[in-house]
């Protein structure tokens, strides 16, 4: 989408040109814009100050980075598991698929923590011995 030639603060600087009476035909002429562009910028902009523009555009870039992160659980919910995520626990077949190799419990210890991120949690974490 393409960006605007003025910034928000030049937007109401020109609202608040035409809200003191400068005739909006001519606020469009000098700012060469059309009569459609400044009437969606007053139904934007129109009773906002600067500081409520600025909160405003913060606002909309957090919806952005939510939007893109509800996006991105549900496409991981729609895939099929084939793996375990990071942090899920291993399924009781693994587990005792570990056991049965003989893995040393250090060993173990050490996948489980990079499993959680690096975190050494649950019961015993006191006496597991890291590298």
């Amino acid at each position: 989408m393409r960006r605007s030639q003025f910034t928000e603060s030049e937007i109401l600087h020109l609202i608040q040109e035409a809200n003191a009476g400068v005739p909006v035909d001519e606020i469009c002429r000098t700012a060469q814009v059309s009569l459609r562009t400044f009437y969606r910028w007053r139904r934007r902009f129109g009773g906002l100050s600067a500081p409520a523009v600025m909160q405003m555009k913060e606002l909309e870039a957090e919806n952005r980075r939510l939007r893109a992160l509800v996006s991105n659980l549900s496409q991981r919910l729609h895939e099929p598991q084939d793996a375990p995520l990071p942090g899920e626990l291993p399924h009781r077949a693994d587990r005792l698929a570990v056991r049965a190799s003989g893995m040393q419990p250090q060993r173990a210890s050490m996948l489980a923590a990079e499993r959680c991120g690096g975190a050494l949690v649950g019961r015993f974490a006191s006496v597991r011995i890291t590298r």
